[in-house]
């Protein structure tokens, strides 16, 4: 399995080490001790695709949970993983690495990882796995369309959101631009918003109810330019749906692989154009599983940037919203470059100076 690893990989890890000598050779080991073994290197080339539970991974690799989890304790001691906690949840993933491949010992080592070709017993249980996820976000919405709404205010009213991300799209909308997809709309409050600015609009849920709802927001309002797609954005990419702009308004936290979702949110995006998201930040309250059927329970900023860069998206404007019980929203734009690197896992740019907004009545 390790065939096609050059001869020049020791050295480029022994010269990555910014540390004594004595230090850097002893934690070089450690990390090389724990790579040896082939199902944790296929751990950690899956672990590039997205973050999994322990018996999610047991499920991949037909592996005993006891074993799965003593390969994770050795892997997370010396940082090749680190656990996630999501609320009772816990789910292991790659650490973020921002740094260059020739300064990094963890970065040329998942390069070289990530050569290796992912079998197709392994994808196809990959895809099982997310649409086991999917189908317990469908099962919510499909109970719940009537309340959404009511249980998502709990967290982040729409008023203080929406008025936002409207000021960022006016703000970085290009004259050329003509396209929009907003994933998932929920009851179509941001369409109106995207209908006026744009002379094309797609609108993508994979919850039929919730885009009943949208389309009675539609027709009420007579927003003929909007079009509705019973689907994820791989059913966009199907459609071979292109546009200038793309926008998640607290979608990500509930998708099965927010990865993944960015990876496709870039290929939907015309060259110039931009990925707005607006989602949470992470935060511990647990509730939201059950009250808003959240999967995720937010994101780090890093992760948003992590993941846009290996999606071949640049960073564009930050801005951080305080908001009610503690929580945080991001709104972040990401633009896709007129040359494309998707895939590549090149170093980040630098991050731009977010802005901060405490709205009325919050710390």
């Amino acid at each position: 399995m390790l065939d096609c690893l050059p001869m020049t990989t020791l050295t480029a890890l022994t010269n990555a080490a910014d540390a004594p000598l004595d230090t850097a050779l002893s934690d070089l080991a450690g990390l090389l001790k724990a790579c040896g073994d082939p199902l944790r290197l296929e751990i950690l080339r899956l672990l590039e695709r997205d973050a999994f539970g322990v018996l999610e991974l047991c499920s991949l690799f037909d592996v005993k949970q006891s074993a799965m989890s003593h390969h994770l304790k050795v892997m997370s001691a010396v940082g090749l993983v680190e656990a996630q906690r999501e609320g009772n949840s816990i789910f292991y993933r790659r650490p973020l690495v921002s740094s260059t491949a020739s300064d990094n010992p963890l970065s040329t080592l998942y390069g070289l990882v990530d050569r290796l070709e992912i079998p197709e017993s392994r994808l196809a249980g990959l895809t099982e796995i997310r649409h086991q996820r999917a189908q317990q976000s469908l099962a919510f919405f499909a109970r719940h369309a009537d309340d959404f709404q009511h249980h998502q205010e709990r967290v982040a009213d729409f008023s203080l959101y929406g008025t936002q991300v409207e000021k960022l799209l006016r703000q970085i909308r290009q004259p050329s631009w003509q396209h929009a997809i907003e994933i998932g709309p929920g009851e179509g409050r941001f369409l109106p918003v995207l209908a006026s600015l744009f002379e094309q609009v797609h609108a993508l849920d994979t919850s039929a109810e919730m885009l009943e709802k949208t389309r009675q927001l539609v027709q009420q309002q007579g927003l003929n330019n909007v079009m509705l797609v019973n689907g994820d954005t791989g059913e966009g990419l199907q459609q071979h749906l292109h546009a200038d702009l793309v926008v998640m308004n607290m979608v990500l936290h509930h998708v099965p692989s927010p990865q993944e979702v960015m990876r496709d949110c870039s290929q939907l995006l015309k060259a110039g154009g931009s990925l707005v998201v607006c989602d949470l930040g992470h935060h511990d309250q647990q509730w939201t599983r059950e009250a808003c059927g959240d999967l995720w329970l937010g994101f780090a900023p890093e992760e948003l940037t992590r993941w846009a860069a290996l999606a071949g998206l640049d960073e564009g404007e930050s801005l951080y919203l305080g908001v009610r019980n503690g929580f945080q929203v991001h709104i972040r734009q990401f633009v896709k470059p007129a040359s494309v690197r998707a895939g590549l896992d090149s170093s980040l740019a630098p991050e731009k100076a977010p802005i901060l907004v405490h709205t009325p009545g919050n710390p």
